[in-house]
């Protein structure tokens, strides 16, 4: 246009106070800058805090999110998948609630790339970004040994979830590696992995005629639930020997008085990681499809707690 039509236009504009309309302008370029997020919770502090990452580098390249949780409900999380289909996401970044994948094979996401997060659902063929819970929960299980525990408890979740299972699994291979006694009494995998549901085991291991003093757990919420049940329900004589080795280390960790060990997830890198390979699906690169990123936790001490430096794999 020349230049007197486009400045009544922009005094048109400022006049009339207006706005450009995505909705409309989306069924034109068949885009909507949104990203829809489907997680089963966001009490988990691990959750909020990849997303927050995920976010800024989603921001960054002129996208913004649609954040759905599910509760831990696989019916409630096909209705929120369902919801941002008609959203017209251009992408998806799923942290199932269950091993349960079906409904991601919907014809209405053939060309909308999803990044699975946290777990592997069985059935469908992503992108998947997880933490390597085997090794998290065996190097702080070793921590425990070289303390000269023998008798060790373990606190989870339900084993049709895939981190439960990998980090009960963890456990397992750890004790056995290790030559230690595995006391099926002393395993604990009820429940969604909430603070409730460690509350609830801990007073199930405490009503156990000889319980162990020292405990593997499974996630953040579970830890805070057997601290709580600790310090409201075991004597302090008792729960002065008591000792935590805990799968996830987050900014009030240290409040959490029975953790000697920990393995802190890179929730940073995890949330950046995820961003950039949707980005690149975005963008048409599927060089490398499916792609599966595994990183490490990082295996803290809490030496003011009483934790003792051990000989653990980097």
């Amino acid at each position: 246009m020349n230049e007197d039509t486009r400045l009544k236009v922009k005094a048109a504009v400022k006049e009339l106070g207006y706005q450009r309309n995505e909705v409309a302008r989306s069924l034109k370029v068949r885009s909507t800058r949104s990203i829809g997020i489907l997680a089963p919770e966001f009490t988990n502090f691990f959750f909020m805090e990849v997303v927050e990452a995920i976010g800024r580098v989603l921001a960054e390249n002129g996208y913004s999110m649609i954040v759905a949780s599910s509760s831990g409900s696989v019916e409630q999380e096909k209705l929120n998948l369902r919801s941002l289909i008609e959203r017209n996401v251009d992408g998806l970044v799923v942290m199932p609630s269950g091993l349960e994948g079906g409904h991601f094979k919907n014809k209405a996401l053939k060309n909308t790339p999803i990044v699975v997060l946290d777990r592997k659902v069985e059935g469908i063929e992503t992108d998947t970004v997880i933490s390597d819970n085997r090794y998290g929960i065996k190097e702080i299980l070793k921590g425990l040994a070289a303390e000269g525990h023998r008798r060790i408890g373990f606190i989870g979740g339900d084993l049709t979830f895939f981190t439960a299972k990998e980090r009960y699994l963890g456990f397992i291979e750890g004790m056995k590696e290790l030559g230690l006694e595995i006391d099926e009494s002393c395993i604990f995998t009820e429940g969604l992995m909430l603070q409730s549901d460690g509350y609830e085991q801990l007073k199930k291991a405490f009503a156990l005629e000889d319980p162990p003093n020292a405990y593997v757990i499974a996630n953040d919420s579970l830890h805070i639930g057997c601290t709580t049940y600790a310090l409201q329900n075991i004597p302090i004589d008792v729960r002065s020997n008591l000792v935590f080795a805990t799968f996830d280390y987050l900014s009030y960790g240290p409040l959490l008085r029975y953790a000697h060990y920990a393995a802190a997830q890179r929730m940073e890198e995890i949330g950046i990681e995820t961003a950039q390979i949707l980005l690149k699906r975005l963008g048409g690169d599927m060089s490398d499809f499916p792609q599966v990123v595994m990183l490490r936790p990082e295996i803290k001490v809490l030496d003011f707690n009483g934790g003792k430096p051990f000989a653990h794999h980097l």
